[in-house]
C-alpha cells in the first residue's frame, strides 16, 4: 500500500483542495446545467472525480509534473463538458439531468482507470515492476473511493438527522441550508472526499487488512465462477445457440460472466505470488474456465451483433458492443498467457491487464467525444432503416430521436418534411408537438377554443360550457381533439335513465371517453380502445344508420341481501 508520509502542511492543501474541487464542480455543473436540481447524481460523481484525481496523487505540491497532470485533466474534462453542454442544449431538463449522471458517473471511472499512470509517472518505484505498482495503487484507490462514499453517506445521515430534529420545534432553516442550497452540498462534499483520502492514505495498514478480507472473498469465490463458466459451456452443445440470441439479455449476462471470471482473477493473483493459492485440481478448473472465457465474449459479441441485424444500433448496443471488445482482449490476453509453457503466466496477464486499463479509458474518452457519438450513430442507423424500407413510418422511434441530442433534432426536423411520414395525423401531431416542445397542446386552448374544434354527431345535443371545462381537465387522452373535428361527440343513454351521457370518440388516440353528471357536476363515468380500423367516418354512417346502440353485461354484480358488490371482471 501507500506509504508515503504525508506533512502537516500538505494534508491541509488536501483539505483546501477538496474545499476548492467542491465548488468547481458546483460551477462546472451550474455551466452545464443551468436549472440542475439532482446535485447528488450529477455533481457527487463529478466532484469525487475531481477530488480523488489530485488528492491520491499529491505526495508534495510542489512537484512541478503533478500539476502538469492537473492542467492535462482540466483541458480535458473541460472540452469534453464544452461539447456535451453543445450537444444537448436546448433538449428536455430530465434528458439533460440523465445526460450530465451518466457523464458524472463516467468521469468517476476515468479517473480511477487514469490514476494507476499518474501515480507512477509520480512516484515510480525500482523496487517493485510497472504491474506490481499498478496493482498496488489500484486497490488503495478503489478502496479509498469506498472510505469516501462511506463517508459521505455517513456525514448526510447526520445531517438529516440534524435538520429533522429542529423541523420538530419549527426550525427550518438547517434543512434549507443542507438540502436546498446547492453550494453547500458541493462544498461538504468536496470537504468530507479530501478528509476521506487522507485517512485512507495515512491508515494504510487498515486498508491492506481491508484488501486482504476482499481477496479472501475473491479467493473463495473464484472457483465457483470458474464452475458455472464449465458447466454452462458443456450445456451449450444440448441446446443450442438459438435460445441464447432470442434472449433481450443474452450479452449482458455473457459479459457479466466473463468480467466477474477476469476480475476475480485479477483480484486472486497478486503480483507477489508465484501461483494461484488453490490445489492442482481447482487450478486446473480455473485455467479451464480462463480458457473457454473468449468463448463467453464471442457468443455476447455475436448476440448483440443479431440484434443490430434486427432492429439497428443504439447507445446501449453501441456500449455493449465496446464492452465485448475489451472482453475479448482481456480474455484472449490470459488465454495466450496460459496456452505459453515454461514461462510465469503473470508476466503475460500483468501486460493485458496494463493494455486493457489504457484501452478502456481511451474508449471512455472517446465516447465523450465526437469521435464515437453514440446518439449520432444510433440516430444515423435508425433513419437509414426507415428511408431504406426496413421499418415503416409506424415503427419510427420519435421518442429515441427525442433523446438523442443535436442529431435526434436533426433527424426530427427531417420528419418534419416527409410526406409519407406526415400522412398519418397522430404521426404528424406528436412530431410537431416534439419540435415545439408542447407536450400538452390542449392546455394552450381555452374552453371556448375547445368546443368548436370536436364535431357533434348529427342528432345529438351540444353540451354545456360546464362540460368543455370538464373534459379539458383530460387533455392528456384527448390531444387528438386540438385538430378540427378530430374527435366526435355524441349523446347516448346508456344506463336507461332518461339523461343522455355524452360519448366523445377520440379518433387520434383511439379511445372514447363517457362522461355523465352526477351531483350537478360532470365525472368520467367510463373508457375504451376503439377497435383496429375503427374511423369517424364509420361512426358518423352508423349514427345516420340508426346503427349505434348499447349492449348489456353478461357478467352481473353480486348482491348480498340486497347489498349490490361492483364486480370488476377480467377478460370479460
Amino acid at each position: 500500500m501507500d506509504s508515503v508520509e504525508l506533512s502537516r502542511t500538505t494534508r491541509w492543501g488536501m483539505i483546501s483542495i477538496g474545499l476548492l474541487q467542491g465548488m468547481l464542480c458546483y460551477l462546472l455543473i451550474t455551466f452545464l446545467a443551468p436549472h440542475n436540481d439532482g446535485w447528488l447524481f450529477c455533481g457527487m460523481p463529478a466532484t469525487i472525480a475531481f477530488s480523488s484525481a489530485l488528492l491520491l496523487t499529491v505526495v508534495s505540491f510542489k512537484q512541478r509534473a503533478l500539476w502538469y497532470w492537473m492542467a492535462l485533466i482540466f483541458l480535458a474534462v473541460l472540452a469534453m463538458s464544452v461539447w456535451l453542454k453543445w450537444q444537448v442544449e436546448g433538449g428536455d431538463k430530465w434528458r439533460q439531468q440523465e445526460t450530465f449522471f451518466l457523464y458524472g458517473w463516467r468521469l468517476l471511472l476515468m479517473a480511477m482507470l487514469a490514476l494507476p499512470w499518474i501515480q507512477y509517472s509520480l512516484r515510480a518505484s525500482r523496487q517493485q515492476t510497472r504491474y506490481a505498482q499498478f496493482y498496488t495503487q489500484l486497490w488503495l484507490n478503489a478502496l479509498t473511493l469506498l472510505i469516501v462514499f462511506i463517508s459521505n453517506g455517513l456525514f448526510w445521515m447526520v445531517l438529516l438527522l440534524w435538520s429533522e430534529m429542529f423541523k420538530l420545534v419549527g426550525i427550518t432553516f438547517f434543512e434549507t441550508l443542507f438540502f436546498d442550497t446547492d453550494w453547500f452540498a458541493y462544498i461538504v462534499l468536496g470537504l468530507i472526499t479530501a478528509l476521506a483520502v487522507v485517512l485512507a492514505r495515512t491508515q494504510s495498514r487498515l486498508v491492506a487488512a481491508v484488501q486482504k478480507l476482499l481477496t479472501l472473498i475473491a479467493t473463495g469465490l473464484l472457483p465457483l465462477i470458474a464452475l458455472l463458466a464449465l458447466m454452462f459451456m458443456l450445456t451449450l452443445p444440448f441446446t443450442g445457440l438459438e435460445a441464447i440470441s432470442q434472449r433481450v439479455s443474452a450479452a449482458g449476462l455473457m459479459s457479466t460472466l466473463t468480467f466477474s471470471l477476469l476480475l476475480l482473477m485479477a483480484m486472486v493473483r497478486e503480483p507477489q505470488k508465484e501461483a494461484l493459492p488453490y490445489p492442482g485440481a481447482l487450478r486446473y478448473l480455473i485455467k479451464c474456465a480462463l480458457a473457454v472465457a473468449p468463448i463467453y465474449t464471442l457468443i455476447a459479441g455475436w448476440s448483440l451483433w443479431v440484434r443490430i441485424q434486427q432492429y439497428g444500433w443504439t447507445p446501449e448496443r453501441l456500449h455493449g458492443v465496446l464492452v465485448v471488445c475489451v472482453l475479448l482482449v482481456w480474455s484472449f490476453g490470459y488465454l495466450v498467457s496460459i496456452l505459453r509453457r515454461g514461462r510465469n503466466p503473470l508476466e503475460i496477464q500483468g501486460k493485458v491487464i496494463l493494455g486493457v486499463s489504457l484501452l478502456a479509458l481511451g474508449l471512455l474518452v472517446l465516447l465523450t467525444s465526437p469521435v464515437i457519438d453514440a446518439w449520432r450513430i444510433s440516430v444515423n442507423s435508425h433513419m437509414e432503416r426507415y428511408y431504406s424500407g426496413k421499418i415503416k413510418a409506424d415503427q419510427v422511434s420519435l421518442y429515441m430521436l427525442n433523446r438523442s441530442g443535436k442529431p435526434g433534432r436533426a433527424a426530427l426536423e427531417a420528419l418534419q418534411k416527409d410526406e409519407a411520414f406526415n400522412k398519418d395525423s397522430k404521426r404528424k401531431r406528436d412530431l410537431n408537438a416534439i419540435l415545439q416542445e408542447d407536450r400538452d397542446p390542449v392546455q394552450n386552448l381555452t374552453t371556448t377554443q375547445l368546443a368548436p374544434k370536436v364535431m357533434i354527431a348529427p342528432g345529438s345535443k351540444k353540451p354545456d360550457d360546464t362540460f368543455w371545462t370538464f373534459i379539458k381537465g383530460q387533455r392528456y387522452r384527448i390531444t387528438s381533439c386540438v385538430e378540427q373535428d378530430a374527435c366526435v361527440l355524441v349523446d347516448q343513454d346508456l344506463n336507461a335513465d332518461g339523461q343522455p351521457e355524452q360519448v366523445l370518440y377520440a379518433f387520434g388516440d383511439g379511445e372514447t371517453l363517457v362522461f355523465g353528471r352526477k351531483e350537478d357536476k360532470w365525472v368520467l363515468i367510463a373508457s375504451a380502445q376503439l377497435p383496429e380500423g375503427f374511423n369517424k367516418d364509420k361512426l358518423l354512417k352508423a349514427v345516420a344508420n340508426h346503427q349505434l346502440d348499447s349492449a348489456p353485461r353478461v357478467w352481473r354484480d353480486i348482491t348480498i341481501d340486497g347489498t349490490r358488490l361492483p364486480m370488476n371482471y377480467y377478460n370479460e
